[in-house]
């Protein structure tokens, strides 16, 4: 079985994305080193073997911001209980919801981490097991 390790996320400022997503949506350090001069931070929700982000820094040309094109980065599944406290921790950070929407599924938030990266907050109504 393939689990998802980590996603890149090129950043000029490791600290202050990392102190977003944490204070945002309670990631937190996975593991923070380096690689001989190359800095690692992995940051998430879970623990080391789980689903998280390579911080990395933004070399010249990378795409700071626009990491997924005009798409959104990353989709973050909420329980609808926690979605309304989330905008406000993003609101709170400076990153408050550009689209909000509602269907039969769940509730949707559209925010932007401090590099303007797209995070789509999902609170779903019910989850369906895809597999």
């Amino acid at each position: 079985m393939i689990t998802l390790g980590r996603a890149a996320l090129v950043t000029p400022d490791l600290r202050r994305a990392a102190d977003f997503y944490r204070d945002a949506f309670g990631f937190r350090t996975l593991f923070e080193g380096s690689f001989g001069d190359y800095p690692l931070l992995h940051v998430g929700p879970g623990g080391l073997t789980d689903a998280g982000l390579w911080l990395r820094p933004a070399a010249p040309d990378d795409p700071v911001g626009r990491q997924a094109g005009a798409g959104p980065f990353l989709v973050l599944y909420l329980d609808p209980a926690e979605l309304d406290g989330t905008v406000e921790r993003c609101t709170a950070l400076g990153a408050p919801p550009h689209h909000t929407a509602e269907d039969g599924d769940g509730r949707y938030a559209h925010v932007r981490d401090p590099d303007g990266n797209e995070i789509i907050l999902a609170a779903l109504a019910t989850v369906r097991d895809r597999s």
